[in-house]
């Protein structure tokens, strides 16, 4: 009895060293799970703003942890839309040291777009006559996205340019990549302005 005993502990025995070990819990996959995520989360995903108040600006504060809530003009907002129109919390805009500008590029993920890419420009008086958007007009914009989109004389919709701009917040120090991507809601109505942005 004792000899069987022996012969079934030996038998098992075996069998559990022989057993193929179960994957380690923490072979590292998580961690690039996490880094996937983290490098994602880099870059705001498109936003869209309803901006379709002839009257009203729909101010966006570029710096917050949630950039899609409209602020109001009090508030610190770096970046502001009516209609098409779009303006820099500086100059005739508002009393704050943001500022914007046109990289000379139109891809988005250039990684030599930088905080110097070019140079910054305040807001000042802007004037339109015709072609597209508000006709014969004057409104104090941002001098370099003045024109982001492109005007269809027969269709009469905007489309963007797809220019990549930098965008100075208005602290003063912190500066986004800028890019506009559509005009319009889901259901084809104007002044739904659809932008994406990331942190410098």
């Amino acid at each position: 009895m004792k000899f069987l005993n022996l012969l079934l502990i030996v038998f098992f025995g075996s069998l559990l060293i022989n057993c193929p070990k179960e994957k380690a819990a923490d072979d590292g996959s998580a961690a690039a799970l996490l880094l996937l995520v983290s490098d994602s989360s880099k870059s705001i995903p498109g936003i869209t703003i309803n901006a379709t108040s002839t009257s009203e600006w729909a101010h966006v504060n570029l710096k917050s942890a949630d950039p899609s809530v409209v602020v109001t003009n009090a508030d610190a907002w770096d970046i502001r839309f009516k209609r098409f129109v779009i303006a820099t919390n500086s100059g005739t805009s508002g009393s704050k040291t943001a500022g914007s500008c046109e990289t000379a590029t139109d891809n988005y993920d250039d990684p030599t777009i930088s905080s110097s890419s070019c140079t910054i420009a305040v807001d000042s008086l802007q004037s339109q006559t015709g072609d597209g958007g508000f006709g014969s007009a004057n409104e104090n914009a941002s001098p370099s996205m003045f024109l982001w989109y492109a005007y269809d004389g027969n269709t009469h919709i905007l489309s963007s340019k797809k220019k990549v701009y930098l965008v100075r917040g208005s602290d003063g120090t912190s500066y986004f990549k800028f890019q506009m991507l559509d005009y319009y809601s889901s259901a084809g109505t104007s002044g739904y302005t659809k932008f994406r942005f990331q942190k410098l």
